[in-house]
């Protein structure tokens, strides 16, 4: 997962908004990575979790009655920004569930 947050800090280059999201991915892989050396970074990793399933909770909010689950895989044109919108909504769940499932599993672990 650090792998795959720090490349999507580089895909947020093309964004609108890219400097929040290059920092949400970018806090998200450094944290993740140090899960297994170190102890405290599950406090950061839920800290990050928490913050994304809020914001992610949030931009679904914002789309809900607008897209459909297979809208996310069509041009973002066809449906205007509720596309962008709800992709990143998916994104920050993905953040959320990597980050809490991660602190909660270095929490049981010695």
């Amino acid at each position: 997962m650090a792998i795959l947050f720090s490349l999507s800090v580089g895909l947020q280059v093309n964004d609108p908004d890219p400097i929040r999201w290059m920092v949400l991915y970018a806090a998200a892989g450094i944290a993740i990575a140090m899960l297994p050396y170190w102890r405290p970074a599950a406090i950061a990793s839920l800290a990050i979790g928490i913050v994304s399933a809020v914001w992610g909770g949030y931009l679904e909010h914002e789309v809900f009655r607008v897209l459909k689950f297979s809208d996310l895989f069509m041009k973002m044109n066809e449906k205007g920004g509720a596309v962008e919108v709800g992709r990143e909504a998916g994104g920050l769940i993905i953040v959320a569930v990597a980050m809490i499932g991660g602190a909660a599993f270095r929490w049981t672990r010695s």
